[in-house]
Order: structure tokens, then sequence, then C-alpha cells
């Protein structure tokens, strides 16, 4: 299994929108396949009380981990977006693949692919640069309402540990992260900087408490 490495938010923000202002895709996804909204069909849904364009969105997993990832769910359509679930145990050497299915399917995994900071790291990157696209992209009205849906496991130890605690608060207010990543913003696109970003990211939560 290819270890997941983090990209830097400026390194992020440059392909981004240089790929977008160039080629007209963002991370190799062409505009043709990008959802924009339809002004003449309502797909919105409410979750949890919230409001989200579509329906539609991945299942927390390896691939939800890296704010790139989000990003092309976002672009694909996606409004309720299920980030990998978190847990304390975050420094596990897991075999890969984690689940074995030659004859009979064993899960043998505590899944946690990145360090807690960095998971809470990449859902603060990928909300911004979303955050980024509905103010550059021409989108339907109401089209960009998205609900970032935590998950956290995988017992009720790790979720009240001091780990567990500081990644729940930190997605509930994300203040300094975002103040630190908008200085990351490179000069090219410095009005970037001052959009207000929602401090917030997520109120909603699934358990994954199976183990």
């Amino acid at each position: 299994m290819v270890e997941l490495l983090p990209i830097p938010f400026a390194t992020l923000v440059t392909r981004m929108l240089r790929g977008l202002e160039r080629q007209q895709s963002i991370f190799d996804l062409p505009q043709a396949r990008w959802w924009p909204g339809d002004p003449a069909r309502d797909l919105a849904v409410r979750f949890h009380g919230l409001r989200a364009s579509t329906p539609l969105g991945p299942a927390a997993g390896p691939h939800s981990q890296l704010a790139q990832n989000l990003v092309l769910a976002w672009l694909g359509g996606s409004r309720i977006l299920e980030l990998k679930t978190v847990q304390v145990r975050d420094d596990l050497a897991i075999p890969r693949p984690c689940i074995d299915m030659q004859s009979i399917g064993f899960n043998v995994e505590w899944s946690q692919e990145l360090r807690l900071e960095q998971s809470l790291a990449e859902y603060v990157k990928g909300a911004l640069l979303i955050e980024i696209l509905k103010r550059r992209l021409p989108l339907a009205e109401g089209a960009g309402d998205t609900i970032f849906d935590m998950s956290v496991g995988y017992d009720l130890a790790g979720i009240r540990s001091a780990g567990g605690q500081a990644f729940l608060r930190g997605m509930r207010d994300a203040r300094s992260r975002i103040d630190r990543l908008r200085r990351e913003i490179p000069a090219e696109w410095a009005e970037l900087r001052d959009l207000d970003y929602p401090t917030s990211l997520s109120s909603t939560l699934t358990l994954s408490t199976f183990h």
C-alpha cells in the first residue's frame, strides 16, 4: 500500500487554480465532468437538519482523507462528504490490504493512515479549497451547499481521549488553522487570504464503534 503523504496547502492552491485557468481542469478532472448544479432540478436533501445540494457523497475511507480527494468528490457532485473515520490509535502498522478476501473476509484493522493532527489539517485544507471554488466556479443558485460529516471511532475510550477530543474541537472551531493557512496562499492569489471562510467545519458525527 502506498503511504499517504499530505501535500502542502500552497501547492494545492497553485495546482488547483492554475489547472482551472490554463486547462479548465482541476486535479486532472476536466470541466466536462464537474457538476455545477441544474437550476431546473432541485436535488437538495436535509441531513441532520442541514441542507446538502445533492444526496451524494463518498463513504468514509482512505480516499476521503486527503484534501484533493475531497475537492474531486465535490466537483463530481458530492455534497455530503463523510470524512475518514479517525481514532486515537494513529500510529499502528497495518497490513495492506487490510481486508483479506481469499476465501473468508477478515477486517484486521484499526484503520488510521494519517496521524490525528494530519487528518484534521487535511479536512481544513479541503474545506478551504472548496470554499475557494464556490467563489470561482459558475454554480447554480444553492448548488454549493456542502456538509462535512465527521466519523470517529473505534471505542469510547479513544473518542474521550485527549487526542480524540482535540480533533473534535478542531473540527468545531478551526480558526487558528485557517488563519495559518491563509498566510500560505501564494501572493499570486493574495485576495483569497481575505475570504470569509467558515470556521466550524462540521456539526454532524457518524460513530464507528464496531470494536
